[in-house]
C-alpha cells in the first residue's frame, strides 16, 4: 500500500510543482520538465539493469513511467534553485549560461536537491540498487548510509544535465533559441 501511495505521489507532484512554479515564482516550467524528462528517459534506459525498480505503472522491464516524469520534476528543481544560487552568491540578475561558475553551483544543488530524493525514494523501497552489478565500494555518506558514488554520479549528471535543460527549456515553450 505504501508504494502504491507513492507511485500515485510521483504522479501528483508533476502538475503541483508546475503550479507551485506558476503561482509563486511567476514561471512556465514546462520546458523545464520536457528537458529534464527527456534526460531521464536516457538515464532509465541506460541503465536499466542496474536497479530493481517496485512501482506498478512501467514502461520499459520494470522502469516505471512515474521515475521518468520524476527526472522533470528533478531537474526543474535543481536548475532552479541552482540558478537561485548563482545569483544569491555572484550577485547577479540573470544566470549566465556561457560563465563556468555555473557547473558549480548546478553540482551543489545536485548534491543538495537530487541526493536526498534518490536517498529517500531508495530508503521508501521504492527501488533497489543492484549491488552486485554495480560493484560500489568507496563507503558509504556520513548521516545519509547511501553510497559515495550515488553521489558522485549525481555531481556527474548535473555537469551536463542542467545546461541541457537551461538550452532547450525555451524551445519546447514555443519560444525562440
Amino acid at each position: 500500500m505504501k508504494l502504491l501511495l507513492l507511485e500515485i505521489w510521483f504522479f501528483v507532484q508533476i502538475p503541483l510543482v508546475w503550479w507551485a512554479f506558476r503561482r509563486f515564482a511567476r514561471r512556465n516550467v514546462t520546458g523545464e520538465m520536457i528537458a529534464g524528462t527527456i534526460i531521464g528517459v536516457f538515464n532509465e534506459f541506460a541503465t536499466q539493469p542496474l536497479w530493481n525498480y517496485h512501482f506498478r505503472l512501467n514502461i520499459y522491464k520494470d522502469t516505471p513511467l512515474a521515475v521518468v516524469l520524476g527526472w522533470g520534476v528533478l531537474f526543474t528543481l535543481v536548475v532552479h534553485f541552482s540558478g537561485a544560487l548563482y545569483r544569491f552568491f555572484l550577485k547577479k540578475e540573470r544566470v549566465d549560461i556561457r560563465d563556468k561558475r555555473v557547473f558549480l553551483f548546478d553540482v551543489i544543488a545536485a548534491a543538495l536537491i537530487a541526493f536526498p530524493v534518490e536517498t529517500l525514494s531508495l530508503k521508501l523501497g521504492v527501488w533497489d540498487y543492484r549491488y552486485d552489478l554495480l560493484a560500489w565500494d568507496w563507503g558509504s555518506v556520513p548521516f545519509f548510509h547511501m553510497p559515495w558514488e550515488a553521489l558522485f554520479g549525481y555531481c556527474l549528471l548535473m555537469l551536463v544535465g542542467p545546461s541541457f535543460v537551461r538550452l532547450w527549456e525555451g524551445v519546447f515553450e514555443g519560444e525562440r533559441p
